[in-house]
């Protein structure tokens, strides 16, 4: 009986032993180099020049991990071998493909610095770029391709930097001339000649030196000009816009003021109070420094008090649009509806108190100051916002949010607004 047990512990000994050393045989290292060349294999771009090789050799290696969970070493270790070789598939596939591809990424930014005038204008830079591009080629030739690829990747990123100081001394000279000119041109369209005209002739001189220093290459001296220019130009803009608003507030405070002692005044209630909201608004606009903005305020109430001007008495104080009419219960002016997008809006003809687009919005949106999205939907027919004759028929835009607004036009005032002017 002893025996026999000493036996039964001898047997499960070296089983314990066998299993053990199964444990042990566990393909760590095949794992390890599979995963070590698909990680290579990634590096060269593997996803995109060789996908099904890299995806082939991730499954093998999950294949193994499963193998391994199921203690099935053999078919693990097999797995791990077969993951490795797809991995080094992929790699010995896309680097070739990525060199090529990275190199000529390379001689294009390489002609791209060439024709920003690199070579004179970045001579040291261009020439190390220029170096690295053959060396990458070179190296291309005899299938040494990760190194092309890494030579090609430095090569390009030279001939950027090359490029970019080229630009930075020529056209960044010639882009700050063609500001201050700008600059200079809409200063001029506010009177600069008239307001600043110091500013103006030392803008003017100093972007003629700038302009010959560019033509002559001598880019120090023409940045160093071209800055004297930006600031005379930036100052005259500055105060041409202030004195052109001044007097735009002030001719638009003499149309407000004679519209408010107008008879049209009882006949535009409406436009009367945006006249005078528009001068408020413009004056505290200018207060703050936002010259342009008030500008544009100005000209507003001018054109609304202009309105008013023109406009007859109201028969009926308390009358609401088409109340003054005897067919008001038949002809309410409703707006009907057009598309999904639009009503229409027939315009209508009123002795006491006509149309125009400001009553229409005030109708339309319940917000009289929404007469400008009225007004670019219609343009085609609309050229003067001023004056829409009986019988137009309008888009209503439903949703004015929906419309993007256009800039203001330049439309013909009416004589009152010239006669205050």
């Amino acid at each position: 009986m002893k025996r026999s047990i000493k036996v039964y512990s001898l047997c499960l000994a070296v089983l314990c032993a066998v299993v053990a050393g199964c444990r042990e045989t566990v393909p760590i290292k095949e794992m390890s180099l599979a995963k070590a060349d698909m990680s290579r294999a990634i590096s060269v771009k593997a996803d995109k020049y060789a996908p099904a090789e890299l995806q082939a050799s991730k499954e093998k290696l999950f294949e193994c991990h499963q193998q391994v969970k199921k203690e099935d070493l053999e078919k693990a270790t097999k797995a791990a071998v077969e993951s490795q070789k797809k991995a080094i598939e992929a790699y010995n596939k896309a680097v070739p493909l990525l060199a090529k591809d990275t190199i000529e990424i390379a001689e294009k930014s390489l002609q791209e610095a060439d024709e920003a005038a690199a070579p004179l204008l970045a001579k040291p830079e261009y020439g190390v770029a220029e170096k690295l591009v053959k060396d990458a080629q070179d190296k291309f030739e005899n299938k040494k391709y990760y190194e092309a690829y890494l030579g090609a990747v430095e090569a390009d990123k030279e001939a950027k930097n090359a490029r970019t100081i080229a630009l930075g001394k020529k056209n960044v000279l010639k882009d700050s001339i063609d500001e201050v000119r700008s600059t200079l041109a809409d200063a001029k369209r506010y009177d600069a000649d008239k307001y600043a005209p110091e500013k103006v002739k030392l803008a003017e001189e100093n972007l003629g030196i700038a302009q010959g220093a560019l033509d002559d290459m001598k880019l120090k001296k023409g940045l160093s000009a071209v800055e004297v220019a930006k600031i005379n130009a930036d100052e005259a803009y500055l105060a041409s816009l202030k004195e052109t608003a001044k007097k735009r507030i002030s001719a638009a405070e003499l149309v407000v003021e004679n519209a408010n002692k107008s008879a049209g005044a009882s006949g535009a209630k409406d436009e009367l109070a945006g006249a005078n909201e528009s001068i408020k608004n413009a004056k505290g606009l200018f207060a703050e420094g936002k010259y342009k903005e008030a500008i544009d305020a100005a000209d507003e109430a001018k054109r609304l008090a202009g309105i008013v001007v023109a406009s007859k008495p109201a028969q009926d104080p308390d009358a609401a649009v088409g109340k003054d009419r005897p067919d008001a219960d038949k002809d309410k002016d409703k707006i009907a509806d057009a598309d999904k997008d639009y009503y229409i809006y027939k315009v209508k003809y009123r002795p006491s108190r006509r149309d125009c687009l400001w009553r229409i919005a005030a109708e339309a949106y319940k917000n009289p100051r929404l007469w400008r999205v009225i007004y670019d939907a219609n343009r085609g027919k609309v050229k003067n916002p001023n004056l829409i004759r009986p019988g137009m028929k309008l888009k209503i835009p439903k949703n004015p949010k929906a419309v993007k607004a256009k800039g203001p036009e330049k439309t013909e005032a009416p004589a009152e607004e010239k006669a205050a002017e």
